[in-house]
C-alpha cells in the first residue's frame, strides 16, 4: 500500500482546513508504513486511533466553517463524514476486541475514500468557500 503524497494541487486555498488535510494523509501514511512494517496489532489499531481522531476534529472544524459560511451542502458533507467515522469506528471496534486486524483493503478503502472525498465533495466546497469569501469582502463597504 503506497503512501499518499501530498501535492499542491490537493490544497483548497483554506489554511487551517489545508493544514489539517495535511495532517489527515500523515496520519494515513503512518498507519500505511506501520501495516507495511507488519507491525503488531495493537499498533495498528492505536494507529487508526489516531486517524480516527484526527478525522473527528477535522471534520467539526470543516463542518463549522461551513456552517459559518452558510455552506448549502453542509448536509450532505456531514453525512458523508459521519458515515466515515460510523465505518472506522465499526472496524476499530472489531480490531481492539482482536476478530480482525488492519488489512490491504481497509487500507484501500481509506485511501480511496480520503483522496475521494477531497478530490470531490471539499474540493467543491473549497471552491464554494473562496467564492463566498470574496464576495463578502466586496460586498464590504470602504
Amino acid at each position: 500500500m503506497s503512501a499518499i503524497v501530498w501535492k499542491d494541487e490537493l490544497e483548497l486555498g483554506l489554511p487551517l482546513i489545508d493544514e489539517q488535510h495535511r495532517r489527515l494523509v500523515e496520519c494515513y501514511n503512518e498507519l500505511a508504513a506501520a501495516y507495511r512494517r507488519r507491525e503488531a496489532d495493537v499498533e495498528l489499531a492505536h494507529r487508526l486511533g489516531v486517524l480516527l481522531d484526527c478525522a473527528a476534529v477535522h471534520f467539526d472544524a470543516e463542518e463549522a466553517l461551513m456552517d459559518e459560511l452558510g455552506y448549502v451542502g453542509l448536509d450532505e458533507h456531514r453525512e458523508e463524514h459521519r458515515d466515515l467515522l460510523q465505518r472506522v469506528r465499526r472496524f476499530q471496534t472489531v480490531l481492539n476486541e482482536g476478530r480482525q486486524t488492519v488489512t490491504l483493503p481497509v487500507l484501500q478503502y481509506l485511501q480511496h475514500w480520503l483522496l475521494g472525498h477531497h478530490r470531490g465533495a471539499d474540493a467543491d466546497f473549497g471552491k464554494a468557500a473562496r467564492r463566498i469569501i470574496a464576495e463578502a469582502l466586496v460586498a464590504q463597504p470602504s
